[in-house]
């Protein structure tokens, strides 16, 4: 009964005054995170009018769901109060919590306290609401035989009732619901006295400094208060000490450290939707070790994405290496810096030529581009036990010596996996660029790989200009010459890191793949393969149809940039 006392109890407390006010105004000053949507019917209808959702509850694996006990009653109560109240859910969403709705948490006890808010419109609705669902509760309490009902009570003057650990109370048009009555009373006395003049919620002025206008929900984090516990404490010094993560993260680790505020925002687009996540904290105040993750000034973040057909995942980020084993001396620690050291050394006996491994590295461009790509054709006959897809990395020189240098190099550390694995190395030749290659033998086994998992790899590399192409199939990396020989389409990007992700070729790998989705619907269903592989096709086909999720990060000055887009228009 408790899991539905809550959506019962929303439409049935929402308020009975016109006044229109925020419900942020009722979220008390202690709430570490704020979670709000100022119009909440739009954010609902954006959901439930995507073509993917509606084409989500047709699919045979939805049915479960749709059928269980707990979505029938859900259901159940969502149609007697659309009778009741002669409207259907949009409109009551509307009538009932209209003018918003806001979440706070204080990160304190377990559970941590937490307040609902909900502004209602429509008074005569409430109304109806109210005796509606008191009396739909009390009714399932009694089936129940539950012990303790509803108790009734007054907080700060105000009528309330308890339902097991749920609190709730109504102040003219506003709602409020709590896991705790601390917190519940915390907003009622908000509600009651100082909403007249309260001013505006600091959630609500921290986030629209930086977020775009019209979201369809944002959420605030009082990042100033969580800094202060010994465990966000402890995690910032491992983190500054830590080389590893200097490396990759320490950017983005940096800049939280110095915020007050994090602010993610919500917003419907032409084409899908997108997550926007801001930071007010940026590159100016980088200690010297992380502008290794930033370019200079004038210079672009990072260069356009390589999309080659097949593209599952696609990848291009700024990490200037060559500027940290340039300034190692300022930027690590003893111990570390001489690990570094001492490992270049080792290998630079080793290397073919003078080239010594830190030369290397300063010459290494700060622009590195990693593509995930399906098979057209898989690189041997003979296929392996577990399948993967192909691996891609394009790395671009800083210094024209760069690519002359590793040329050598590869082939020289390629001689030596050879004498290891007994690889037979072949050249090919694409768009007049050489690729060198190496193959397993097929007609020979290894008892350290009975799987065959070698046979999913083709590695190879070939020079493009100034730039190095590294490839786990010799198909991949054809395609990654061609795309980078190719006149640019897209330009570079502020964005320090860019990323996408296609859910086309994910569904061609899963439909080159059905048959664990086939045995896992025979088995959790009882229904015969034919009907299997109906269900499997259905859902390559939705998958297939949720088009692009694209991802960037973009560091300025002052601020920290992070964007999720999901764009489900079909690529061209």
């Amino acid at each position: 009964m408790m899991r539905y006392a809550m959506p019962v109890l929303a439409l049935a407390f929402a308020a009975s005054s016109s006044r229109a006010a925020d419900p942020l105004d009722c979220v008390p000053a202690s709430a570490q995170l704020v979670l709000a949507a100022d119009h909440p019917r739009k954010l609902a209808e954006a959901v439930t009018g995507l073509e993917a959702f509606q084409k989500a509850q047709k699919l045979p694996q939805y049915r479960s769901v749709y059928e269980s006990a707990a979505a029938k009653r859900a259901f159940q109560l969502l149609a007697m109060f659309e009778k009741e109240l002669g409207a259907k859910w949009p409109e009551l969403l509307d009538q009932l919590a209209g003018d918003g709705i806001a979440i706070g948490v204080q990160f304190a006890n377990d559970p941590a306290p937490t307040i609902f808010v909900l502004q209602g419109k429509d008074e005569a609705q409430v109304k109806k609401a109210i005796d509606l669902a008191l009396k739909t509760v009390e009714e399932e309490l009694a089936r129940q035989g539950a012990k303790d009902g509803i108790k009734r009570f007054n907080i700060a003057g105000q009528d309330a009732i308890k339902i097991g650990d749920l609190f709730v109370s109504r102040a003219g048009t506003t709602v409020l619901i709590s896991n705790n009555e601390t917190m519940l009373k915390a907003g009622v006395i908000l509600a009651t006295t100082a909403r007249a003049k309260s001013p505006e919620h600091k959630s609500r002025k921290d986030t629209f400094k930086l977020l775009p206008k019209d979201p369809l929900a944002w959420l605030w984090l009082d990042f100033a208060s969580v800094k202060q516990s010994k465990a966000t404490k402890d995690f910032f010094d491992a983190t500054r000490q830590d080389f590893l993560q200097t490396l990759v993260v320490g950017g983005s680790i940096d800049c939280l450290k110095r915020a007050d505020f994090v602010a993610a925002g919500l917003y419907k687009e032409a084409a899908g939707f997108r997550l926007s996540v801001r930071v007010p904290a940026g590159r100016s105040e980088f200690p010297p070790e992380y502008q290794l993750h930033v370019p200079p000034k004038g210079e672009p973040g990072s260069l356009p994405l390589l999309e080659p057909p097949g593209t599952l995942y696609t990848h291009s980020l700024h990490l200037d290496i060559g500027f940290l084993w340039k300034n190692r001396t300022k930027l690590l620690g003893d111990e570390i810096r001489g690990q570094l050291e001492k490992a270049e050394k080792d290998v630079s006996k080793v290397l073919p030529g003078s080239t010594r491994v830190g030369e290397l590295l300063e010459m290494w461009g700060p622009y590195h581009r990693i593509v995930v790509a399906n098979h057209d054709t898989p690189p041997y006959k003979k296929q392996p036990g577990q399948q993967f897809p192909a691996f891609g990395y394009v790395a671009t020189g800083r210094d024209p010596k760069f690519v002359k240098s590793i040329d050598p190099i590869l082939r020289s550390a390629a001689i030596l996996a050879s004498l290891q694995f007994d690889l037979k190395m072949t050249e090919h030749k694409h768009e007049e660029v050489t690729i060198v290659a190496y193959r397993f033998p097929e007609n020979k086994e290894r008892p350290d790989d009975p799987d065959g998992v070698r046979f999913n790899f083709e590695p190879c590399f070939a020079v493009v200009g100034n730039e190095l192409v590294v490839a786990t199939t010799v198909e991949l990396c054809k395609k990654l010459i061609t795309e980078l020989k190719s006149p640019q389409k897209a330009k570079p990007s502020a964005a320090v890191v860019r990323g996408a992700f296609s859910t086309r070729a994910a569904s061609d790998a899963l439909a080159a793949l059905p048959d664990p989705f086939i045995t896992d619907a025979v088995l959790a269903r009882g229904i015969g393969l034919e009907d299997a592989r109906k269900e499997v096709a259905s859902l390559v086909a939705w998958v297939k149809s949720l088009g692009t999720v694209r991802g960037e990060l973009d560091i300025t000055e002052t601020e920290y940039k992070f964007d999720l887009v999901w764009d489900l228009a079909p690529r061209k």
